[in-house]
Formats: structure tokens, sequence, C-alpha cells
């Protein structure tokens, strides 16, 4: 993490962000779209190649009742004194049909972003930790995640968090 030219660095690194993690609803909406704003505009800026503005906001409402409605799908968020901290969206995902691959029942990360304000004070850690806890509770046997190759400041987190890599995706322009 680069610390900032203008810190105090006798109050380095900052103290841990007085938070409580909840499930989201759809009253939190026009917070949520803010972060998935932040999420999108940081891969907007690495991968121009891959993700582009669009019109109209962040997520659709229908897109964020879906993902609140279903028992295999949720948002999770980290409420602060003054408004959303971070979210994570969760979705399960079904079995492999391929019949060589042990069956495994695997909640995936989708998404994780800690407002830019938030980084550094264990709000994502919390996330994370409350995402392995839903995923337990459903008796998921594993959570993933995927992360950007450009995103080095995730890549450190989740392996610090315990995540190590399974595959490597690769592509090809063509």
């Amino acid at each position: 993490m680069l610390i900032p030219a203008e810190t105090n660095l006798e109050a380095w690194p900052p103290a841990a962000l007085d938070i409580r993690i909840r499930l989201a609803s759809m009253r939190d909406y026009d917070e949520l779209c803010a972060l998935f704003d932040e999420l999108d505009s940081l891969h907007r800026a690495a991968r121009p190649d891959l993700f582009q503005e669009f019109d109209g906001p962040p997520r659709r409402r229908d897109q964020v009742a879906r993902l609140l409605a279903g028992r295999e799908s949720t948002i999770l968020v980290a409420g602060a004194a003054d408004g959303l901290a971070g979210l994570a969206v969760l979705l399960t995902r079904s079995p492999s049909d391929f019949a060589g691959a042990v069956p495994r029942h695997v909640v995936e990360i989708d998404n994780l972003v800690v407002r830019e304000d938030c980084r550094g004070r264990r709000v994502g850690r919390r996330l994370l930790a409350a995402a392995v806890e839903w995923a337990r509770q459903r008796r998921a046997t594993h959570v993933e995640v995927v992360a950007h190759d450009f995103n080095a400041d995730a890549l450190r987190f989740y392996a610090a968090f315990g995540f190590t890599p399974s595959t490597r995706r690769l592509m090809l322009a063509v």
C-alpha cells in the first residue's frame, strides 16, 4: 500500500474503522451504486480494452434486487457512521457437470470493494471474513474469487487471507 505524502506517520497505520457488517437492502441502492462505480472506474482505468463507460447506473435496480432476493446470492455491506464503507457480492455457483470433478459447493465473491477513503482500515478483511461465514452457513466447501492481474493490491489482500491460486486464465485478442 502506498502511503500518501501528506500522511501523519505518527498516526500510521490508521485505526480500524468502526463498522457493522450486514446484509444489504434495496434502501442501500444509491450507496451500493457509488461503490460499484468506484470498482468499475478502477477496472476501466486499468483495462480500457475490456471495460467501458456506459449509460445508466452502475448496476440496475432489478439486478441488485435479484442478488438480494435469492438464497443463492447476496450483497454484504460494511456500514459506517458516514454510510457504506464497502460491499461484497456473493454468488453460489452450480456444481460442475464433469464426472471427473470432485463435487464441490462453491460460493464466489463476485465483487468486493472498499470505499477509497476507508481502505487500509480492516473493512475489506471484515467483509471477507463475513463472506466466508455466509458460505459456511450454506455448507459451501470452497470460497473462490477472481482478481485481474493488474490489481496487485487485491491479489496480495486475498493471499494474506489464505486464498491460493487455482487456475490462471489467459487471453489473446484476435
